[in-house]
């Protein structure tokens, strides 16, 4: 992806719009970190890789600025999981703030039912 990825500070958002529609990762702050709680590609945009992109600019973001990260979102913790090499020293460890719910599956940021 090659679209530009904006940090807006107002919003707590990393942001990128591609044909004319925002995806972004939002956060919120705390001591020495970024709690990463929701990523969102819109379906008009999805599969292109935005939303990678999009977790890979933020983790890039919290090393250089030596913030810890504490992956709310499934995405990010599932991105994390996937690239712990470079990103496992990053990870807060904490208790989820979203549970996993009976019958579901998680799906990005939310849950979503089987099919």
């Amino acid at each position: 992806m090659e679209n530009k990825i904006k940090h807006n500070l107002n919003s707590k958002k990393f942001e990128t719009v591609v044909d004319g529609v925002i995806a972004f990762v939002e956060y919120d702050n705390y001591p020495g970190g970024l709690d990463l709680f929701h990523t969102l590609v819109p379906k008009a945009i999805g599969g292109r890789g935005i939303a990678a992109a999009l977790v890979k600019h933020v983790l890039e973001y919290a090393a250089e600025n030596n913030l810890k990260v504490k992956p709310t979102c499934s995405y990010v913790k599932i991105y994390m999981e996937r690239h712990k090499e470079q990103y496992a020293h990053l990870e807060e460890k904490t208790e989820q703030k979203f549970k996993p719910m009976d019958g579901m599956t998680g799906h990005a940021c939310g849950t979503k039912k089987p099919n």
